[in-house]
């Protein structure tokens, strides 16, 4: 059976990653979309066809979208979003790597945060965005490319 993607969560952290926020209200999110270079090698000696080898891997980017409260001056990490406009603030106008960690819901019933799947990376916040729909909600969208490695987690 597939799983639901209610409860994933999306977190940063701006000191090397000893400590991370949550980011709240998120509506949708993708995973890094990891990629790899195909680098041609065909030669006249080849067969016809041409020959290829992996080169570099991309990390990709990452896509958050969430729920916006302009008026909301919560505590970061708390379903508000002054995490959204720390975010944007500390993250957004630097050009300094981050670590962020996007984790799925856990998959069993034992609430251990042990057996979720986790993607944690570094990255730079290359793209921000509100949607203000004349009969919807307030959305703000950030794109995260990512640099380096992506670790994939999953202890279950």
């Amino acid at each position: 059976m597939a799983s639901k993607a209610q409860g994933m969560t999306f977190e940063y952290s701006v000191d090397a990653g000893s400590t991370f926020t949550a980011v709240g209200s998120i509506v949708d999110l993708t995973v890094p979309t990891i990629s790899k270079d195909a680098i041609e090698i065909t030669n006249h000696g080849g067969n016809g066809y041409r020959d290829f080898t992996g080169g570099l891997i991309d990390g990709g980017e990452t896509v958050v979208v969430v729920n916006y409260d302009a008026r909301d001056t919560g505590a970061a990490g708390t379903a508000g979003h002054h995490d959204l406009r720390d975010l944007a603030n500390t993250v957004f106008e630097t050009t300094e790597n981050k670590v962020f960690k996007i984790s799925f819901p856990d998959s069993d019933s034992d609430d251990s945060v042990a057996d979720e799947l986790q993607f944690s990376f570094a990255g730079i916040v290359t793209g921000f965005e509100m949607a203000t729909p004349v009969d919807g909600v307030l959305q703000a969208t950030f794109t995260i490319k990512v640099s380096g490695t992506v670790t994939i987690t999953d202890a279950s």
